[in-house]
């Protein structure tokens, strides 16, 4: 039976090594499918000739764009709006007899998603390309430039085993030449007897002849110089980062007639193509859907917004636009025309964008990047200049030198009323809160309480310090700023930036089925800060169905350094019976890191690091003396309890094999870390902690391993000369009482796991976001390291068995790894009482973790207690006899042992 379909990067990439590997017996005559333009010989090239022929010939061929159709190509359907594209890459290119032919060999793969198994496609999908490898000519020999190759194609077989290949393809392109506002796209067919036809467009990427300069109205607002934009150098390539992504979309009241600029209302719009000419001259291509992302692909987990497939799918709505920057009014404009998927008509062309960059923000204006889409065709009623059909476009989220940028806040006054009317807010309380450390330290991220759902929230300005934006200026600012400000008053004035992902129920058609929506929430909030009792209380705005509700009351409860997490809540100020109204949105912080608290985490961690090189280091020290020991006191090695010594073993080996990957890292440039480079060039590096730390366990193991060895060489030795016996025997009962007891330990460990999908974590979401390991796995290496504490065990449990007084261990060996053994919970016992772990995550635990998920603190104290009790029990049975709590019948008494070499140690 086949197995399942299932993608591979390694079939994907075993696909396209076949595909280029085809052979010639498959390939297709260039005549029999395209006529146009006509086969022509290639031109010699000379032997000092070795620049690009694609490269000097400039052509205008595109590098990717959309497709669409390719259902019997197993592509999902157009109609669930996943995301697609095509990509063509020219692998050869050459000069021909005829100046206005190229001869070209290209690779064109489509990229998509597809379904599989069965029915339930919503939970079977997976990314799907297939590509195909073509050769054929260009021709510029025409106001439209052609193209046509061909080919064949492969794709990965339905049970991921080989390729399929698709035979006879055909690729025709049309280019226009050159391209304008109202020929802007490359357009085109891939046909195949197979598959039938993929429809291609994409937005063309060579010569552009750019139409007049456009007017457009001043800005409402201050705008920010080109030499700050642009730290006072222009480029397209700085103007094309600061410009291309996404925005929001808001409308102002009322609507052209005519359905201008836009025919529906949207919600974000995406800039997915710039490209820049001579004289600050622009071009774009900006896609518009009616939410943030597609419903099926959120629901198929392809947490990718529409505009990622670089063109506008059905129902989408599209603009093409051209213009030019004006570095004296700081602002874009341009001549903007709709678009109906390839196809461009004069009649749609009255439409202008302009786009400036704010010097100022507000509650309702924090964009870095503003702009308005505007009508300025002449109408039924004669309005050239219908403002009521305004559509207003912001994007955020800019990481970058914002320090020029003045705040100014509206809405404070009305959050004082609100904290002065609600005595709970200004009660002062114990603690340390956010203050003047850092501002990191106001931002937190959170999940919902009473809706399904999870955020983060981050401080805008404190004060008059701008801290969005870039790391550097925003520490400048605060320090310079926020730290004075919040010593002279109390209440500080804050404004913040909420970004919410909420699921709504929605009831189907079925009384029983009930789907949750996904729903994000982006909340614009000012108002004051107490510095004595770490709250916020602030006024709100969202931006809902393209219209702001200004109506929102958020009040936060900031956690107290080393305290319990905050809560806060979200609440409308309109009545019940507002369309705006909705109920109240409670929630919790979760990893809020207040900076002082990381200082102190990173200096634990390295601290820690030390302390556990440290006592590896001396685990190694012990086992050469206890060897040394052994050499010494011929008879200690067949005293010695092997199953003590396997433990010990296993003790090493686990680490060593678990977190070998561990110590290969990238580069990623992180603080307090120290690296070897492995390979000159690579980009693999050894973390140089975790260096030492595996090389310390690594010789410790090898030492633990040879001490192994020579005790069951002793022991079979002593065995052979018949002196034996009676230790294999109460090894033999060591064993069957120590394994028992471990195996039943580990039951009962994890029989409070069985059935539990631990759902009472608030959100999943949360969960990867602060990796919190798998409870059940946590619990067994915690009751691993218990058996490792009590690693004395079997060596008194055999020693009683064979009532032994044999000097088999070392006091170095035995005292020296109880103390090893105990001083991790020593520390973590202290370390609990001076510092409160609160937002580190546990796998930061370097030396010793909190035991609190399967030991309280209690077994701290506990257990080094316990091992030290089994060391001092070994002490007197070395002296008194193993026996000498116990009744144990000696079992050879007076038996006396062969006398081993062990020259070899």
């Amino acid at each position: 039976m086949a197995r399942p379909w299932c993608p591979d990067d390694a079939y994907a990439c075993l696909s396209l090594l076949l595909l280029l590997l085809l052979p010639a017996a498959m390939a297709t005559s260039y005549s029999s499918l395209c006529s146009f333009p006509a086969e022509a010989a290639d031109l010699v090239v000379t032997a000092g000739e070795h620049q690009s022929i694609a490269d000097r010939l400039n052509l205008p061929l595109p590098s990717d764009g959309y497709f669409s159709g390719g259902d019997k190509l197993l592509f999902a359907s157009d109609d669930h709006r996943l995301p697609r594209s095509f990509s063509f890459f020219t692998r050869r290119a050459a000069r021909t007899t005829d100046p206005a032919i190229t001869h070209l060999v290209a690779t064109v793969t489509l990229s998509g998603y597809r379904f599989f198994g069965g029915r339930s496609w919503r939970t079977n999908v997976s990314a799907h390309s297939v590509s195909f490898d073509l050769e054929g000519y260009y021709s510029n020999d025409s106001a439209s430039a052609a193209l046509c190759m061909v080919g064949s194609g492969s794709r990965a077989r339905d049970d991921g085993l080989g390729v399929v290949i698709i035979p006879d393809v055909a690729l025709r392109l049309r280019l226009p030449r050159p391209a304008t506002l109202t020929r802007p796209f490359v357009t085109g067919r891939l046909e195949g007897p197979d598959f039938g036809a993929v429809t291609l467009v994409a937005y063309a990427e060579g010569d552009y002849k750019y139409g007049e300069a456009a007017s457009c109205p001043t800005p409402p607002g201050a705008v920010r110089s080109e030499s700050k934009v642009f730290d006072g150098n222009f480029t397209c390539d700085r103007l094309g980062a600061l410009l291309r992504g996404s925005y929001t979309m808001e409308y102002a009241e009322g609507r052209a007639p005519s359905g201008f600029p836009l025919r529906q209302r949207h919600r974000s719009m995406h800039i997915s193509e710039i490209y820049c000419g001579e004289n600050g001259a622009v071009r774009a291509y900006m896609v518009f859907d009616f939410d943030d992302a597609s419903s099926d692909a959120i629901l198929l987990g392809i947490h990718e917004a529409p505009w990622r497939r670089g063109f506008q799918a059905d129902g989408d709505e599209a603009l093409v636009a051209d213009g030019f920057w004006k570095p004296s009014q700081g602002r874009l404009c341009l001549r903007a025309c709709r678009t109906v998927r390839s196809t461009v008509r004069e009649s749609d062309c009255g439409i202008r964008i302009h786009f400036w960059f704010p010097a100022v923000w507000s509650i309702q204006q924090r964009s870095f990047v503003a702009g308005m889409i505007r009508n300025t065709r002449s109408d039924d009623d004669g309005d050239t200049n219908k403002i009521s059909g305004a559509i207003s476009v912001s994007r955020t989220g800019f990481r970058g030198d914002l320090s020029d940028i003045k705040y100014h806040y509206t809405r404070v006054e009305d959050a004082k009323n609100y904290y002065h009317s609600n005595p709970e807010l200004s009660k002062e309380r114990n603690g340390r809160f956010p203050g003047n450390y850092s501002y990191r330290d106001f931002a937190f991220s959170l999940y919902m309480t009473t809706h399904g759902g999870y955020g983060y929230a981050s401080p805008v300005t404190l004060g008059s310090a701008m801290v969005d934006g870039g790391t550097l200026t925003a520490d400048d600012a605060f320090s310079r700023h926020a730290v004075a400000e919040m010593i002279k008053q109390r209440l500080l004035s804050v404004s913040y930036e909420f970004d919410i992902h909420l699921y709504r129920r929605v009831n189907s058609s079925r009384a029983w089925n009930v789907s949750r929506v996904p729903d994000r929430w982006r909340v614009s909030a000012e108002g004051v800060y107490d510095t004595k009792s770490g709250t916020l209380c602030m006024v709100g705005c969202r931006v809902i169905n393209s219209s702001s509700d200004c109506q929102i009351l958020v009040t936060v409860q900031l956690p107290a350094l080393g305290g319990e997490d905050g809560t806060g809540s979200i609440s409308s100020l309109r009545k019940k019976s507002d369309t705006l109204f909705f109920e109240t949105l409670s929630f919790a912080e979760y990893g809020a890191q207040p900076a002082i608290e990381a200082a102190q985490a990173i200096s634990r961690v390295d601290t820690e690091r030390i302390m556990l090189v440290t006592s590896m280091t001396l685990s190694c020290v012990f086992l050469v003396l206890q060897l040394r020991h052994a050499r010494k006191n011929p008879d200690a090695l067949p005293a010695t309890s092997i199953t003590m010594l396997a433990v010990l073993a296993l003790g090493y080996m686990i680490p060593l094999v678990v977190n070998y990957e561990a110590m290969f890292v990238d580069d990623g440039g992180s603080r307090n870390r120290h690296f070897i480079e492995l390979e000159r060039g690579g980009r693999r590096w050894l973390e140089l902690n975790e260096f030492v730390l595996r090389l310390s366990t690594m010789v410790a193991f090898v030492l633990q391993l040879r001490l192994l060895l020579l005790a069951l060489s002793a022991r079979s030795t002593a065995g052979a000369s018949g002196g034996g016996d009676d230790r294999w025997a109460a090894e033999r009962s060591t064993l069957w009482i120590c394994l028992p007891l471990y195996i039943a330990g580990a039951i009962l460990i994890w029989i409070p796991h069985i059935g539990d999908g631990h759902d009472h974590q608030p959100l999943s979401q949360m969960k990867s976001a602060i990796h919190v390991p798998p409870p059940l796995s946590g619990d067994l290496l915690s009751y691993a390291g218990l058996i490792l504490d009590g690693f004395l065990l079997p060596q008194i449990v055999s020693n009683a068995f064979s009532a032994s007084r044999v000097n088999a261990i070392s006091p170095w060996f035995y005292v020296g790894g109880t103390a090893i053994r105990a001083a991790p919970h020593a520390y973590d016992g202290l370390r609990a009482r001076g510092y409160v772990q609160r937002w580190i995550p546990s796998y930061i635990d370097v030396y010793a973790g909190p035991r609190d998920g399967l030991f309280s603190v209690a077994w701290d104290v506990v257990i080094p207690c316990g091992a030290a009790a089994l060391a001092v029990l070994l002490f007197f049975q070395q002296r008194l006899g193993g026996d000498f709590l116990c009744c144990v019948k000696r079992r050879k008494p007076g038996g006396s042992y062969e006398i081993v070499s062990t020259s070899t140690l």
